[in-house]
């Protein structure tokens, strides 16, 4: 269970994370792909934390894997971005959750891990819970809904996360962690800048620079740092047990997030937009939170 400890911490950071980016995002910088490449500069301090943590011994090739690896993900994230534009940030949360059932199927074809049946079980309410708070109810007593725009962006990005978690327990039998963070990170960094390319993001990019106050500078750089102390738990967990086991955990992050919301919902109400004033919702996603970590617990325990 010692592993359990820093996939839990990653989780619990990631959810502070989450809410910062709604908050950014909601009232500072409209572009999705304009943060992404202001995120680019505030990675470059835990980039160089990395680096004096590094050692470079490894294959060229693996290295090379790796930084691509970031580039695309450097870009990847720009979907969940774009879902915070379009929907409450407790009801893209949990989507992420799907993730553990591509890592299952990955982990099983390609690093031969198998899970008892009961770790099975667990992900299966896990699933449930993610899809159940990504519908929007429209009458209760037809029981119509309609599915969240975010749902499909997120589907995409969770099959991308599992393929970089397979592909990471691999590649830590021949790389260490630090190493492979570095190198992860210095891919996110190296891609965003050519977004610039493109007139229309250039263009946007600018005006929200101009626009952006000091302290929300501040803010992105801290909220970078967090970004990448809850990266180096998480795969530091990785490197020492399963990782169909570890993606599970962080699978708590929706919990967490619900009870950030919530309190800012309640006392901050303007920050991040989250809707309270309808019931059904709220309970609804309290009940989703609470699957998630009776899932979660039977995955772990």
């Amino acid at each position: 269970m010692y592993w359990y400890i820093p996939a839990l911490m990653a989780s619990l950071l990631w959810a502070a994370v989450v809410i910062v980016d709604k908050f950014v995002l909601t009232h500072h910088i409209k572009d999705a792909f304009s943060y992404q490449i202001i995120q680019a500069v505030t990675f470059i301090p835990p980039l160089l934390f990395l680096f004096f943590c590094s050692s470079f011994h490894g294959s060229l090739l693996l290295g090379i894997m790796i930084l691509v690896l970031g580039m695309i993900f450097g870009l990847a994230f720009i979907l969940y971005n774009k879902a915070l534009l379009v929907e409450e940030v407790s009801r893209v949360t949990p989507l992420f959750y799907l993730t553990p059932i591509f890592v299952i199927l990955l982990s099983a074809l390609f690093l031969g891990e198998h899970l008892p049946p009961r770790r099975y079980i667990g992900i299966g309410l896990m699933v449930v819970s993610a899809i159940s708070v990504s519908f929007r109810w429209q009458n209760a007593k037809s029981l119509t809904f309609s599915i969240s725009p975010a749902l499909f962006m997120i589907l995409f990005l969770d099959l991308l996360i599992a393929g970089k978690d397979i592909i990471a327990k691999f590649m830590f039998s021949y790389i260490n962690f630090w190493t492979y963070l570095f190198l992860f990170v210095l891919g996110n960094i190296l891609v965003r800048p050519f977004l610039l390319f493109i007139p229309g993001i250039r263009s946007r990019f600018i005006a929200d620079l101009k626009s952006l106050p000091l302290r929300i500078y501040l803010l992105c750089f801290v909220n970078s740092a967090i970004v990448w102390a809850g990266f180096t738990l998480y795969f530091f967990a990785v490197s020492i047990t399963y990782v169909s086991l570890v993606s599970a955990v962080p699978s708590t992050q929706p919990f967490f997030v619900f009870v950030f919301a919530m309190v800012l919902a309640v006392f901050y109400p303007e920050l991040i937009n989250e809707d309270i004033a309808e019931k059904s919702a709220v309970i609804i996603k309290g009940i989703a939170a609470v699957i998630v970590l009776i899932g979660t617990y039977l995955i772990v325990a």
